[in-house]
């Protein structure tokens, strides 16, 4: 029996009306591509490389190494930490609990619970921020840049007043506070002379302090003030402090001044040198935000 043959293009007249013309030769064109060998090649190929990206990745999420750097660091944090080298034992434990959240890590990176994690975020900000602080290296100024910083900013350098003084402490904690402050008025109607008063855990003399550190040492109360009060030569008093009552003897009171060059010379260059690293710090900062386009929508 005669039967049509089926044509080239791979349409049978037995299957219906024939396709569009302008059909016909992207069809063939594709069924042609997906019988030639250099496709199949080529689809082996892409699917060795997916499937090798894949154990890849797998292996290097479950293979953990430590290298010297590491234990070093670890040695060293420590070592900073106590003031000491750990023990053989120490570093075995330390690398433990370095290779445990190394794998939680992973682990919680791999569940995704890094996402959306406000302390994660600012945490990964911080060390970023750490990161963009290191690259603005502290620079030596010169002996003009010092000078020139130290005319600017001469305020800056202003020795407070500061008073030299010998005291006596009556501690109100056995006797009371009244007994405490009526024993202070005695001794000083005596000048204190031959009274040693009661044992003060800090100096009985003290030398060279600034108001601010006066009530550092003896107590965020009135007392510096009353220091700063007394007149110079004599005994004053009595005056409370954070911890009981005192009478005062101010031996040398120096006014505040100015610092000359010459005495404030590291306080310049400390603070030319935190000057210029927070100036290159915002640079860097401006240059980075410059690269990002931000959107913000409008405060109400």
């Amino acid at each position: 029996m005669y039967r049509n043959p089926v044509p080239d293009n791979g349409w049978d007249i037995r299957s219906g009306p024939a396709p569009s013309p302008a059909a016909l030769p992207r069809k063939g064109r594709l069924a042609r591509l997906l019988r030639e060998p250099l496709t199949h090649f080529v689809a082996i190929g892409l699917a060795i490389f997916v499937v090798s990206h894949l154990i890849e990745e797998h292996r290097s999420r479950y293979n953990l190494s430590f290298s010297k750097d590491d234990v070093l660091r670890i040695a060293n944090s420590y070592a900073q930490q106590y003031g000491a080298d750990p023990t053989p034992q120490q570093m075995r434990t330390m690398i433990d609990n370095a290779v445990r959240e190394e794998i939680y890590l992973r682990e919680g990176v791999a569940l995704g619970l890094d996402r959306d994690d406000e302390i994660v975020r600012r945490r990964i900000a911080q060390k970023f921020d750490f990161l963009q602080q290191d690259q603005a290296a502290p620079r030596e100024p010169n002996d003009a840049q010092l000078r020139g910083w130290y005319a600017a900013h001469a305020d800056r350098f202003i020795q407070p007043a500061q008073r030299t003084f010998e005291q006596r402490y009556f501690a109100p904690d056995q006797r009371g506070d009244a007994a405490a402050k009526a024993l202070a008025a005695a001794a000083l109607t005596k000048r204190a002379e031959g009274v040693a008063g009661d044992p003060f855990p800090g100096p009985a003399r003290i030398t060279a302090l600034s108001r601010e550190d006066v009530e550092r040492v003896f107590g965020g109360t009135d007392f510096g003030r009353q220091v700063f009060s007394a007149p110079t030569g004599r005994w004053s008093g009595p005056f409370r402090s954070g911890f009981g009552w005192h009478i005062v003897r101010v031996t040398e009171a120096s006014p505040a001044h100015r610092r000359s060059f010459d005495e404030a010379r590291a306080d310049v260059r400390r603070d030319w040198i935190e000057a210029d690293r927070n100036a290159r710090n915002d640079a860097v900062w401006k240059a980075l935000r410059a690269r990002y386009s931000v959107t913000v929508p409008e405060l109400r």
